[in-house]
């Protein structure tokens, strides 16, 4: 711009003092401008901006394919969930025995194995097992016979169940529940005295003990139902038998995990008398 107007300057100056037509020295003046803007660098066809030093580049690789930075990727941070520590019970009878309810499937699968073994494996007690072991020995007393007969008589035979019967196995069923809970519960009051043990863990074994009863009454429940065939005396026998193999097994477990060695021997003689009661009252 300033060298249009310097030659515009130059070229009216020449104007006056030569005095010569105005239009001519236009059309020169302008043909002096266009020369000197149509200059060449001899740059012609290369790219201005192509080494810009503001771009990083692959060494080989055209600006257009450079591949995008990797994102980093970063963990995020985890934090620690704060641990609820476990308060103390409060002072009161249900609280105290309540921690002995307290068992998880596993520990009483556990337990109830351990109980059929004769090997002596100790486990914190608990009387949520012994509870339920007994009542699961009262109901396969009442369900063996009944199942039983229910399937010989109703469904086979056809024929309605007696009413004296019925009244049969609801005695049976109430001799059942004291019995057991009787003997599982007061029995380990004897063993305290004798074993110098506290009371929770004798209850514990003794309840897991009655697991050998619930096979025992259904075999011989489905045995005693055989009487209406006649052969009383074989029946009789095979049921002693059964009764024998049990009160064997629970007189060995118990003197394995008792550990008490010559004390145990009257817990022994009193189950002993507790399995031939059980036969004499319930079959």
């Amino acid at each position: 711009m300033v060298m249009f107007r310097a030659t515009q300057q130059i070229g009216n100056i020449g104007i006056k003092q030569t005095g010569k037509n105005p239009e001519l020295l236009q059309t020169k003046q302008t043909t002096f401008i266009n020369s000197q803007l149509r200059m060449s660098d001899e740059l012609d066809g290369v790219d201005d901006f192509g080494g810009n030093p503001f771009e990083e580049a692959l060494p080989g690789t055209p600006l257009e394919e450079v591949p995008p930075e990797p994102i980093p990727n970063v963990e995020p941070e985890v934090v620690p969930t704060p641990v609820e520590e476990t308060r103390p019970l409060a002072p009161g009878l249900l609280n105290y025995y309540s921690r002995y309810f307290q068992l998880t499937t596993a520990d009483f699968k556990q337990r109830a194995l351990a109980s059929l073994s004769l090997r002596s494996e100790t486990h914190p007690p608990d009387l949520y097992g012994p509870l339920w072991i007994t009542a699961t020995v009262v109901m396969s007393r009442f369900l063996g016979s009944g199942l039983f007969s229910l399937f010989i008589d109703g469904i086979i035979g056809g024929i309605m169940p007696e009413l004296s019967n019925s009244s049969h196995q609801s005695w049976s069923l109430v001799h059942c529940t004291w019995l057991f809970y009787a003997y599982t519960l007061l029995t380990p009051f004897i063993a305290q005295k004798l074993l110098s043990t506290s009371f929770i863990p004798l209850v514990s074994v003794y309840g897991y003990s009655n697991i050998t009863w619930i096979a025992g009454c259904l075999l011989l429940s489905t045995t005693d139902e055989f009487r209406r065939l006649g052969n009383n005396f074989v029946i009789t026998i095979i049921e002693w038998v059964i009764v024998s193999l049990l009160a064997l097994k629970r007189s060995l477990s118990f003197y394995n995990k008792l550990e008490a060695g010559r004390k145990s021997l009257p817990l022994l003689i009193l189950d002993i008398a507790f399995c031939v009661a059980a036969k004499i009252l319930l079959f």
